[in-house]
């Protein structure tokens, strides 16, 4: 490739990048899930608006409008600062296992959080845990490889505030190198972050997710 078709390449990819003709890949409660137009490595996670209604005034439209930028900045800011500290305070499993961030990108949705694109041995999005336990996908190396990185979250000092069946998936699903991963959840969603503050309250958070996904195992024969 030459360097003005390289030139040209990278600036497609760091945008600013057309989205709303295209549906999801995913949606959340607070953010549309897009594939890179570009770069099928990548995805590009966009904030849902949550502005006031129209009808709105006042306090209620004041509320309405913080809380959606709280979403909106919280959504980058709080995921880029974990991911951050998962790779220059902890250094167990659990940070190897968090997808990369690369940053932000422009589009015409507003900014968005540029993320790896965790796929399947098939080049599919890799299947969640919740898809795994539904379909009963997991197998003993699977569930052993799932223990493990729960294992080291609970140990890690990192906050995981939405610990889900969801934000779990295994990469290289189908391949001899197949393993857990976390593409979602990093850091407080509150207006007070009480985990990142208090250790009990966060250690307490990933001991109740941990349980539950044991009894979860349990009911599916892996005790």
């Amino acid at each position: 490739m030459s360097e003005p078709e390289q030139q040209s390449c990278k600036a497609a990819i760091l945008g600013p990048l057309s989205l709303q003709s295209v549906p999801p890949l995913l949606s959340s409660k607070t953010r549309w899930v897009y594939a890179h137009p570009y770069d099928p490595s990548l995805l590009v996670k966009v904030h849902i608006p949550r502005l006031p209604a129209e009808h709105s005034s006042g306090l209620q439209a004041w509320f309405s409008a913080a809380k959606d930028y709280f979403l909106y900045s919280s959504g980058i800011v709080r995921e880029l600062r974990h991911f951050v500290e998962s790779r220059y305070r902890d250094q167990g499993l659990a940070s190897s296992r968090i997808c990369p961030i690369h940053g932000v990108v422009e589009t015409d949705l507003g900014l968005g959080l540029l993320v790896s694109a965790a796929k399947a041995a098939d080049g599919s999005l890799a299947p969640t845990l919740q898809v795994l336990m539904d379909n009963r996908e997991l197998n003993a190396p699977r569930v052993a490889d799932l223990r493990a990185l729960l294992s080291s979250m609970v140990g890690s000092t990192l906050t995981f505030a939405d610990m889900n069946y969801e934000n779990l998936v295994l990469e290289h699903a189908g391949a001899d190198n197949e393993r857990f991963v976390v593409i979602d959840g990093l850091g407080d969603r509150t207006w007070i972050p009480t985990q990142r503050w208090f250790k009990r309250i966060r250690q307490r958070k990933k001991h109740h997710f941990l349980q539950r996904v044991e009894r979860r195992l349990s009911s599916l024969g892996y005790d």
